[in-house]
């Protein structure tokens, strides 16, 4: 029998039934780390998966067939899709789909308000906006880049 102590049961009745006290176990989870460029490349593939669902269409069946498909979703897809593309700065990289920014990526150790990897929104097509970061590709988890930092349309609010 599994019962905390003093759930409904007297002390006598705790020794009787040879209840065991049970202590909840906190759940450790070791930090996501991985290296900026696997993070870089993660978000890239996050926009076109976005991209993909979003357009009503299965990123499973996302291929080259798709740049001469009768469907014109597939073909805005795989133009999407290889529109996307990035440059690496001293302090940042840019993101850009379509001819856009998307966003920026911290790319030094020593910037005094942002960790390295963090996700920053663009101000303007050179300069992040920075305010603050809405994630980190090193450090989160692929399932909360996908949930609170990346849509194909930019870096979530």
């Amino acid at each position: 029998m599994i019962m905390k102590k003093g759930d409904s049961m007297s002390s006598v009745n705790w020794v009787a039934t040879d209840a065991k006290e049970t202590k909840e176990i906190p759940v450790v989870r070791e930090p996501f780390t991985r290296s900026l460029e696997d993070g870089v490349d993660i978000v890239v593939s996050l926009i076109e998966e976005n991209y993909i669902t979003w357009s009503g269409l299965k990123t499973i069946d996302y291929g080259p067939e798709w740049e001469n498909s009768e469907v014109i979703k597939e073909r805005m897809a795989y133009e999407f899709v290889k529109g996307i593309d990035y440059k690496k700065g001293s302090k940042y990289i840019k993101i850009i789909t379509g001819g856009s920014v998307w966003g920026f990526i911290v790319n030094t150790k020593t910037d005094n308000k942002f960790k390295y990897g963090d996700i920053l929104k663009a101000a303007s097509w050179a300069a992040p906006a920075r305010n603050f970061a809405r994630g980190n590709v090193i450090k989160d988890s692929v399932e909360d880049l996908r949930k609170n930092s990346v849509s194909w349309t930019g870096v979530r609010y």
